[in-house]
C-alpha cells in the first residue's frame, strides 16, 4: 500500500488531534505516575511520527507502509 499527499494529511490531522487529548488528560492532578508516564511516552512518539510526516510531505517523500506478514495479521487478529 502506498499512502497519497491526502491520506497523510489526514494522518498528521488525527495525530494532532490525539496529541492534543494526551496534553489534557497529562493535566489531570489524579493521574497515577504509571499513567501519566505511559501518555507521556505515547505523546512523545506521535510527536515524532508527526514530525517525520510532516517533513516527508515539504520534501515530497510520501512514505509507504511495510508489507506485512501473515503473521503480524493473525496477531492482531487474535
Amino acid at each position: 500500500m502506498v499512502l497519497s499527499f491526502k491520506d497523510v494529511q489526514f494522518i498528521i490531522e488525527a495525530l494532532e488531534l490525539q496529541i492534543e487529548a494526551y496534553e489534557k488528560r497529562l493535566q489531570d492532578e489524579e493521574l497515577d505516575e504509571d499513567m501519566a508516564s505511559d501518555i507521556g511516552n505515547d505523546r512523545f512518539f506521535l510527536e515524532a511520527l508527526h514530525k517525520d510526516l510532516t517533513r516527508a510531505i515539504k520534501e515530497g517523500s510520501l512514505p509507504k507502509l511495510a508489507e506485512a506478514s501473515e503473521d503480524l495479521y493473525q496477531e492482531v487478529r487474535n
